[in-house]
């Protein structure tokens, strides 16, 4: 009887233990089935981030520092206008439960926010509000989505008359630097203020000006001059032509490039629609579009570029270097640092009738190490507009776009594309760009950031619904 007894138990050890390692392995099979199949990669799906009632519009995105990012957007759901955010997590999966939660949703409406890291897993979010009348707040939030400054957001700016364009980017110590036009001297100047990691304004009440003259000052750009500062560029229409200027502001609040700023450009014609990008040397490059050789004005654009250092001086020719100057208009142009001390530009381009997408990159010296004029990125039929670009970790760059190749015209914003270029200037993805989103509807504001794996998060506002909301995409 024990005998029979004990082979039983082996027998039934052995059969537990044989259904056990099936099940573990079933386990852990479906768990890296997730991993892999939780982002959706058909451009006709993707990932909804927010499909509540009423429209979504104006996302922005940070990096969580854990492989994921936390997504802001402007929000219609409450009847008014709101701040909502969430955090997608590495894997796909919405953090901040269903349709994300509330940053600011007082009775006032809030603007488009701009959001960036906190260092801490977090983000900062930056917006306009209209409690009083248009001013500037902002809120942090944390991994977990907890709100840590005030209930309802601390103050930037509040003086009573209008800011606008704002812009707003990481101090790198856990607080914000934020730039924007302001009407408070009768015109248009340039002013900027800093909050630290605890809410509190560091520069003057309702910040300093950057930039105040007679004249206006448009298209604020801002980016950190890796000391707590930061380096700010804009273009000035005080004289008869437009020309640009950058300033840069120390940690301290304090004016460092003299009264003014320093010149970028003061060529002939009119220059307008600056871009800056850090160039890791402390120092800025400014990229624009440049009317000097149109005889017709401000129909047929050129692109140019300066660098200037961390002293205010300009390293390559005087009022910039020539990107691209073909006879068609270029425009929008964006530009990200190589990571080796020089730039990668990206824009539309119409030399072939339709706009295209094109790139260039420069070296140090300024000097092109591309074709002559830039090489093709998107030359499918169709517009192409509203170029992107973000870095892709190896000396390229991955540049995404919005793209008409199906209606053949500019009335829908008909689907996103992206392109990976290599450090020569090789295409690696499909000819002619890889979709994002080919959903039925508009799809606009697209916003992306790296994903540090040689890919891109791309999020957008989309109707393929009944009313605008926020999608996302990992590519590739």
């Amino acid at each position: 009887m024990n005998h029979l007894f004990s082979q039983f138990r082996i027998r039934f050890s052995h059969k537990f233990l044989f259904y056990f390692l099936i099940f573990a392995l079933f386990i852990i099979g479906a768990g890296f089935r997730n991993i892999s199949a939780d982002w959706i990669k058909d451009s006709n799906e993707n990932m909804p981030v927010c499909t509540a009632k009423n429209e979504q519009h104006f996302p922005s995105l940070t990096s969580d520092g854990s492989g994921g990012l936390i997504v802001g957007w402007r929000d219609a759901r409450n009847e008014n206008r709101d701040v909502f955010a969430q955090r997608v997590s590495l894997t796909g999966e919405m953090l901040w439960g269903d349709n994300g939660i509330p940053v600011c949703d007082l009775p006032s409406a809030q603007s488009w926010p701009s959001v960036i890291s906190d260092e801490s897993g977090g983000a900062i979010l930056v917006f306009g509000d209209s409690r009083n009348h248009q001013d500037i707040y902002a809120q942090r939030i944390a991994a977990n989505g907890e709100l840590l400054w005030d209930k309802e957001g601390v103050a930037v700016c509040v003086d009573p008359t209008l800011q606008d364009d704002v812009k707003a980017i990481s101090d790198g110590m856990g607080g914000a630097i934020v730039v924007w036009e302001d009407w408070r001297n009768g015109n248009q100047d340039i002013y900027a203020q800093k909050i630290d990691s605890d809410g509190k304004p560091v520069w003057a009440v309702n910040g300093i000006p950057v930039h105040q003259a007679d004249g206006d000052q448009y298209d604020p750009v801002v980016v950190a001059d890796g000391t707590g500062g930061a380096i700010v560029a804009w273009w000035d229409i005080s004289t008869n032509d437009w020309d640009i200027f950058a300033q840069r502001v120390n940690a301290a609040g304090e004016i460092v490039w003299g009264d003014g700023g320093v010149p970028v450009c003061t060529a002939s014609g009119n220059q307008g629609g600056p871009f800056v990008t850090a160039d890791g040397s402390g120092g800025v490059f400014v990229v624009w579009s440049d009317y000097r050789n149109d005889p017709n004005i401000l129909t047929s654009a050129d692109l140019y570029a300066q660098r200037i250092d961390a002293n205010g001086v300009a390293l390559w020719e005087k009022d910039g270097i020539s990107i691209c100057n073909n006879p068609a208009n270029q425009q929008q142009p964006e530009g990200i640092s190589d990571g080796v001390g020089g730039l990668i530009v990206t824009w539309w381009d119409e030399r072939d009738v339709f706009a295209d997408i094109y790139a260039q990159r420069l070296g140090s010296d300024g000097k092109p190490m591309w074709q002559v004029n830039g090489i093709p990125v998107c030359t499918a039929e169709g517009q192409q507009r509203q170029p992107q670009i973000v870095p892709d970790e190896s000396q390229g760059a991955i540049i995404y776009w919005l793209d008409y190749r199906e209606d053949y015209g500019n009335v829908t914003m008909d689907a996103i594309y992206a392109q990976r270029i290599d450090a020569n200037g090789k295409s690696l993805w499909a000819l002619n760009g890889m979709p994002v989103c080919t959903a039925d509807g508009d799809q606009i504001s697209p916003k992306a950031i790296s994903d540090g794996r040689g890919g891109a998060f791309i999020v957008w506002s989309d109707t393929r619904k009944e009313n605008y909301d926020i999608y996302i995409h990992q590519v590739p």
